[in-house]
């Protein structure tokens, strides 16, 4: 029976270990969240805002877990404010927060995840470049953040700091924010009708015209045609949508071929995407855009000059370009959230999951770390090569706790300690910066680090050399 016991438990702890899947991935601008199929959240990137959930490092290169939380079930990256929701359907929010994006009533950014309101029943969140919206389970829909163009459709040009009620309808199925303007799909009779509303200097909003408009207005169908929706994207100043007939349809800026009709021009009107009907799902980026058809097959296009369209080249390309990727399911993609500097437009990695979603795959721009593979080196095909801090020891043998966490770098930790064992601190680029042995038994050990501040992964190594426990540790 012991052997049979001892079998049991090994089977359990190895079979638990490696059922671990990446369920969702999300970009922002210059950083990215994860979430996994434990319920916990990992983050890299920029951390300018406090977008990672904490106040330091400034950037990292590779994952880390956001706080200490397992019960996360979805994500929305902003350009550098996050959206997320848990298992009981509250809705929370970090990050920057200059025009109200967190809906916390107030414009003040935060580094750890705060609850907004006091609400149970979220069904659906999405973040823009500085605005958020929701949907709840009855249908309606709630917008905040910045409103300067009416982007959050509640009638007004007025920022607002709270989930406020976009008009009555309590039919909405799905939303989906852009640069400065949404697109939203209500179920109306038997139909999916597509809404937009906000900044439409390029025609973004598919009306005809340029005029921004700050209440959700249905957008103009092709003469002769009454299209029922599926899924809509909004990019930074351009739209996409799918019909359910399997016809792909774009508008708005296309100075960078990210509309895919063969040329540069805007369009202020929807515009079918080539003649194939049999699209599945079109995804909108900052200047660029990925979509898969029925049968698996994929593409890109748009802008490329961080090699984000995963094609081997920094060639832009303005009609969708076929891409071999067996390895990596882009039905699970996100793609960066855009954000302007003065003339530029920031915001060119890609995320998607693996096709056995045991590994992240990414591709683009990697200045500040977004790409979380350990350098800040861009490429232009995707690998699928992201892996935790932690790699997958994920589950100690033993119990360790340390305090004070933040720290000002003199601490003491919890743990049953025996002799030969030793505390190890590395840095979020996977650098041990700190060592000390175990020299007596016992059950807490005080230490001083004098690390700088950032963020580190303090882990307890047994004789043998191998993890038996370890803590994530804040130096202030």
């Amino acid at each position: 029976m012991k052997y049979i016991s001892t079998f049991a438990f090994i089977f359990l702890v190895f079979s638990n270990v490696f059922s671990q899947t990446w369920v969702k991935v999300s970009a922002g601008t210059e950083y990215s969240l994860t979430l996994k199929s434990d319920g916990t959240l990992w983050a890299w990137g920029a951390n300018n805002y406090g977008q990672l959930g904490v106040s330091s490092p400034s950037s990292s290169n590779v994952p880390f877990q956001v706080g200490s939380d397992s019960d996360w079930k979805d994500i929305a990256c902003g350009s550098f404010h996050i959206l997320a929701m848990k298992t009981d359907s509250t809705l929370w929010s970090w990050g920057f927060n200059a025009s109200g994006q967190l809906g916390l009533g107030n414009t003040t950014n935060i580094v750890t995840p705060q609850q907004i309101g006091s609400d149970h029943d979220w069904v659906q969140i999405e973040c823009g470049t500085v605005n958020s919206a929701a949907i709840k389970a009855n249908g309606t829909l709630w917008m905040w953040g910045n409103n300067l163009y009416g982007q959050c459709g509640i009638g007004n040009n007025t920022d607002v700091l709270i989930p406020t009620q976009v008009g009555s309808a309590n039919t909405w199925k799905t939303i989906s924010l852009g640069g400065l303007h949404a697109l939203g799909i209500q179920e109306e009779a038997t139909q999916h009708v597509l809404y937009a509303w906000g900044f439409n200097s390029t025609g973004q909003l598919g009306l005809g015209n340029t005029t921004d408009v700050n209440v959700p207005t249905a957008v103009l169908m092709p003469v002769g045609q009454v299209l029922d929706w599926k899924s809509t994207s909004a990019g930074f100043q351009f739209s996409s949508a799918v019909a359910q007939n399997g016809t792909a349809w774009t508008w708005g800026f296309n100075g960078n071929g990210q509309l895919g009709l063969g040329d540069t021009q805007d369009r202020d009107v929807i515009t079918q995407l080539g003649n194939l009907t049999n699209w599945n799902q079109i995804t909108a980026g900052s200047s660029f855009a990925y979509g898969t058809l029925t049968d698996a097959t994929q593409f890109s296009w748009g802008f490329n000059g961080f090699g984000m369209l995963s094609i081997g080249t920094l060639q832009s390309q303005n009609t969708p370009y076929p891409l071999t990727l067996l390895s990596t399911n882009i039905n699970s993609i996100a793609l960066a959230e855009g954000a302007p500097s003065g003339n530029q437009l920031y915001g060119m990695h890609v995320l998607a999951l693996s096709n056995d979603s045991l590994s992240i795959c990414t591709v683009g721009a990697n200045y500040t770390g977004q790409l979380g593979i350990g350098t800040t080196s861009s490429r232009n095909y995707f690998e699928c090569d992201v892996e935790p801090i932690t790699g997958i020891d994920e589950k100690p043998n033993i119990e360790l706790s340390l305090y004070p966490n933040p720290t000002t770098g003199k601490f003491t930790i919890e743990a049953p300690f025996e002799t030969g064992q030793q505390v190890q601190i590395f840095n979020v680029n996977g650098q041990r910066v700190f060592s000390q042995p175990i020299l007596n038994s016992g059950l807490n050990l005080s230490l001083d680090a004098n690390l700088p501040q950032g963020l580190y992964l303090l882990k307890l190594i047994n004789e043998e050399g191998s993890q038996i426990g370890s803590s994530r540790m804040v130096v202030e």
